[in-house]
């Protein structure tokens, strides 16, 4: 048997083993998953790679919110000698949250640590764009000119972090990075259609109510006139048009005329006491035909999307950068691997910083979390099957632009946080969740997550994307063009060092080690586009190596 195979079968179960008694069955079945012994899934959202927008359902039962207190229930099992590590050494390529995460376990465990950073910072898709800051795309540079103020920033990748991903809000926990709630759905948003309604945007709470109302209208006097094919008893009749009545605010006939859920005349707009007038209902053929019921009425109720999501106060990069001071000593930064090589007992991996000759280090072991869309472009000697993986594996073309505005969102319309969605290019947009009733905000003007918008984006420069950002948001909000500005961009797929958003190809044998090259980060695991996939992913390789040094 191989070292490759040997690692693989005894790390897998003594990982799973340990896994089920420090942080339950959920959480062992979610991380055979990653590990390839279950389906994984793809999303469409992360570094972690930018977060997820939308995720088929898993394969298995969510994990438990974490606890309100307490350290971080580590995975790694308790038994292990604290020195496994000793006279080991480990080169870590890449920064991200993976990388960090890796560097930060093995030290604990005494492994000497190296991490070659392509980039000038730590983080990777982690990052919070501030005034000043510098977005480096392929073809074209801008600068950031926010106003300098603590509430005025931009997180073009990883934005929010689900309840139940409890090992990275653990970290943050364990590291202090302070939290904040993130209003990921608010029924005041809006939901836009350039052939529904006229073009009109509907505010969200009128379609959740009527949606609503139609379908209970409709199941309730199916339901009375006996015109279903199961037959219920007088008693369960009784009951489900009870329900019915109460999910769709129904009359005493059955019938659907309106609810107040669904607000009144003007409420959009600040300055209208009216609370009396009632909006007229939609009829369900227009519902239906609008398809907003496909994906963005439905959108928060995906395991990953439901409340309550976390943001870290002050930008998301607060967790990288409390990473960074726990592993920052071992981190050469601008440090570009031009080579990855195999040795007789481990690796050797070449490198070039900034204004010097190539260079090489050799390690007991070697943890890549380069995106496979730079790393296959790396010259390397990696097994037949994992350079095809890698030159197979897909990305998304994820892009996010944000611009600085008067909170007229707020002011104006009552909108406090949350998300509306059009089917132009742009996607989402989403109001800020920090400085409410402050007088100027950033909203994120597109999330373009979906393929051809994602394309679009990306082969548009930053003036273009601004502009017709402007337009398409102007579609929702009439007054958008004159309010926002100072706008910046980031497309993923542009970004050096990065080349995507986040991974959406199935894993495969990337899960496995080749010889002494482990691979991590968000794309091999099942919660890929999340930070949450990337500590994972991390804590396998982390498993992996540990294993084969102490068996």
């Amino acid at each position: 048997m191989s070292v490759a195979d040997k690692t693989d079968q005894i790390s897998r179960r003594s990982f799973l083993e340990a896994l089920g008694v420090s942080a339950g069955s959920s959480m062992m079945l979610r991380a055979s998953a990653a590990m390839g012994l279950a389906a994984a899934s793809t999303s469409c959202g992360g570094g972690g790679g930018s977060d997820a927008n939308a995720s088929p359902a898993p394969q298995t039962p969510p994990p438990p919110p974490p606890d309100d207190g307490g350290s971080l229930a580590s995975p790694i099992p308790s038994d292990w000698p604290s020195n496994a590590g000793a006279n080991k050494s480990v080169i870590i390529l890449g920064a991200g949250i993976a990388g960090m995460t890796c560097a930060f376990e093995m030290l604990k465990l005494g492994y000497t640590c190296t991490i070659l950073e392509a980039s000038n910072r730590a983080g990777g898709r982690n990052r919070t764009i501030r005034a000043g800051d510098q977005i480096e795309e392929v073809d074209s540079n801008q600068i950031c000119n926010f106003d300098a103020d603590d509430n005025l920033y931009f997180n073009p990748g990883p934005a929010r972090i689900p309840h139940h991903h409890e090992f990275i809000l653990g970290y943050c926990r364990e590291f202090g990075v302070a939290l904040e709630v993130f209003t990921n759905d608010n029924k005041a948003a809006l939901l836009h259609s350039t052939s529904a309604f006229g073009g009109q945007p509907q505010i969200a709470r009128s379609m959740v109510a009527d949606t609503r109302g139609r379908i209970s209208e409709l199941l309730a006097n199916a339901v009375n006139q006996n015109q279903l094919d199961q037959q219920f008893s007088d008693g369960d009749k009784t009951n489900i048009i009870a329900m019915l009545r109460q999910y769709g605010d129904l009359d005493s006939q059955l019938n659907y005329t309106g609810s107040s859920r669904a607000g009144f005349e003007g409420q959009e707009n600040t300055g209208n006491p009216d609370r009396e007038s009632m909006l007229s209902p939609k009829q369900l053929i227009a519902i239906v035909n609008s398809n907003f019921w496909q994906s963005q009425q439905e959108f928060s109720q995906s395991i990953d999307q439901q409340g309550t999501l976390l943001q870290p106060v002050g930008g998301m990069d607060n967790i990288a950068k409390a990473f960074e001071a726990r592993v920052g000593s071992t981190i050469t930064y601008e440090a570009v691997v031009t080579q990855i090589r195999k040795t007789t007992n481990g690796v050797n991996v070449f490198y070039q910083e900034a204004g010097a000759a190539e260079t090489s280090m050799s390690a007991d072991y070697c943890i890549c979390t380069i995106p496979a869309p730079v790393l296959v472009n790396i010259p390397n000697d990696f097994s037949s099957a994992h350079q095809s993986a890698i030159q197979g594996f897909q990305y998304s073309q994820s892009g996010k632009m944000a611009f600085q505005s008067r909170r007229f969102w707020e002011q104006d319309h009552n909108i406090y946080g949350g998300i509306s969605w059009t089917d132009q290019d742009i996607t989402q947009i989403w109001y800020p969740n920090n400085g409410f009733g402050q007088d100027e905000g950033i909203i994120v003007g597109a999330y373009t997550f979906g393929t051809t918008a994602g394309s679009n984006f990306a082969s548009q420069s930053p003036e273009q994307r601004i502009s017709s950002g402007t337009s398409q948001g102007s579609q929702l909000h009439p007054e958008y063009a004159n309010e926002v500005n100072r706008g910046i961009s980031v497309s993923w797929p542009k970004v050096p060092f990065q080349l995507g958003a986040w991974g959406i190809s199935d894993p495969g044998i990337l899960v496995n080690a080749d010889g002494n090259i482990y691979f991590a980060g968000e794309h091999l695991s099942i919660l890929q586009g999340w930070q949450e996939g990337a500590v994972l992913s991390a804590y396998h390789a982390v498993n992996g190596i540990v294993i084969n040094d102490t068996t």
